[in-house]
């Protein structure tokens, strides 16, 4: 069946894109919510050490 091919491609490259973008979307919802937690905790723990 040759007419089932692009079809099947089509359908491939399109689950590949949509995995690739939440993925994505997962990365920098995670990456934007991490910061704020860890370099509020290194500037807490810096802090004293700057004190001197």
């Amino acid at each position: 069946m040759p007419q089932m091919a692009p079809m099947f491609w089509t359908f491939l490259m399109l689950m590949f894109t949509f995995a690739f973008t939440m993925f994505m979307v997962k990365l920098y919802f995670y990456m934007s919510k991490q910061p704020s937690n860890s370099s509020n905790k290194i500037y807490t723990i810096t802090k004293p050490h700057w004190a001197w």
